[in-house]
């Protein structure tokens, strides 16, 4: 089986390496031309708590080099995920189907609507990763991954997806409703993540934290508020027991955390962004919901302002302040 992996960040590259371990021809395919340049010189290096894993894979900046595949593993940035599946309809021979294992809501939606019905496969992973250098990345945690096809039959197509994890030594289970599935992870990151990234804890600190436990259940509040008022089927009783229960057990560092650290943007649009628009087609308040996702865009302006001027110059920029009239409204 020959598989694209689209963006090949801490955990394409980490699935990458370990498809490729299970047997599979594996191409990566990312933006960074730097961590490209890497793998194709050294190959990719997986550091885990159970030893290193290394494997030669081929990258590719270019699109058009992906060549001929079977399957496409989509992990890019949900912000990017429009502009991926675009692409993936020039490139995609007809037969082949896509996977994704994407934070977030709206994903398995672009991919459709890019590729068409029969083409798309969704999961939802809890498994996690970070990069350490161009070429490098850690898996700092493994964890299930759930994975099926949209309308819940049992594949041949799903069967072989999932025998890629067990090959490559990762915990898989197939589900029937995985669209439930896909929401629990949604409602697990909007509660999480951004406190996470707005306060500069780890999901166990937050967790035994009052007030930061306090703000993420009036964001759980919203959230499992909307899901009711849509009628979302989730695979587990008790929702926001689950969230705080696994925030209780993990020091990781959430990936929103990890991009606002390292002066990236985050995918805030596709969280807790995506369930105020959610909620205003619904006509249910989300002021929690609101003001976290105002918080993570400031501090995504705040690391721009820093890279554009890393020294403050105060007397010069209060000098041009006062010569340019504030604007109405």
């Amino acid at each position: 089986m020959r598989i694209a992996v689209i963006g090949a960040g801490a955990m394409g590259a980490m699935f990458g390496a370990r498809f490729a371990r299970a047997g599979a021809d594996v191409v990566l395919f990312d933006k960074d031309e730097g961590h490209v340049a890497a793998i194709n010189a050294e190959g990719v290096t997986v550091e885990g708590r159970d030893g290193d894993l290394h494997m030669r894979l081929a990258a590719t900046t270019d699109p058009a080099a992906i060549g001929p595949v079977d399957m496409a593993l989509v992990m890019v940035d949900g912000n990017a995920t429009a502009a991926a599946a675009a692409m993936l309809a020039d490139v995609l021979p007809g037969a082949a189907f896509v996977l994704t294992l994407q934070n977030g809501i709206g994903n398995v939606e672009a991919l459709l609507e890019a590729l068409g019905e029969g083409r798309v496969l969704a999961g939802s992973t809890y498994n996690s990763g970070a990069r350490v250098a161009a070429g490098k990345v850690a898996h700092t945690n493994v964890g299930n991954t759930t994975i099926g096809e949209l309308d819940g039959r049992a594949t041949e197509r799903i069967a072989t997806v999932a025998a890629l994890f067990e090959g490559g030594g990762l915990p898989v289970s197939v589900s029937d409703n995985i669209m439930g599935t896909v929401w629990m992870k949604f409602v697990l990151n909007v509660a999480i993540n951004p406190v996470a990234a707005a306060t500069g804890l780890r999901s166990g600190q937050i967790a035994r934290t009052p007030s930061a436990l306090a703000l993420m259940e009036h964001i759980l509040d919203e959230v499992l508020a909307v899901m009711a008022a849509k009628g979302i089927r989730l695979p587990i009783d008790d929702a926001r027991a689950s969230v705080i229960d696994h925030a209780w057990v993990r020091y990781n560092r959430p990936s929103m955390l990890q991009h606002i650290e390292e002066g990236r943007r985050t995918e805030i649009d596709t969280l807790n962004g995506a369930l105020l628009r959610e909620a205003a087609a619904l006509g249910i308040p989300c002021p929690f919901n609101e003001a976290i996702v105002l918080m993570i865009k400031s501090l995504e302006a705040r690391a721009r302002y820093k890279a554009e001027m890393p020294v403050i110059d105060e007397a010069a920029l209060e000098a041009e302040a006062r010569a340019t009239p504030r604007p109405p409204g």
